[in-house]
């Protein structure tokens, strides 16, 4: 089922950090979620379901920062609301 990405570790903080902050970087995502084996699985777990984008950037050192997508700030508002019954 695709709702079973936002029971992966470390989905939910990813979500309600991108919406508060917006796009950010993997290290910046590191930081948050730990592990980086984890950090890349929530990070390309969130792409692949549409909720997040990942840009490579143009810049010398080809950096990449995620955002949420449309459909990944849908997700991120109703987790910040589960958050508050919580």
């Amino acid at each position: 089922m695709k709702i079973d990405i936002l029971a992966r570790k470390g989905t939910m903080r990813v979500l309600c950090a991108l919406a508060d902050r917006g796009a950010m970087s993997f290290t910046e995502f590191r930081r948050l979620v730990g592990s980086p084996t984890t950090t890349s699985k929530c990070l390309r777990g969130l792409v692949e379901a549409g909720l997040m984008k990942k840009e490579i950037q143009a810049d010398r050192y080809r950096s990449v920062r995620y955002s949420l997508t449309e459909r990944g700030t849908k997700v991120a508002k109703l987790v910040k609301e589960l958050e508050k019954v919580l």
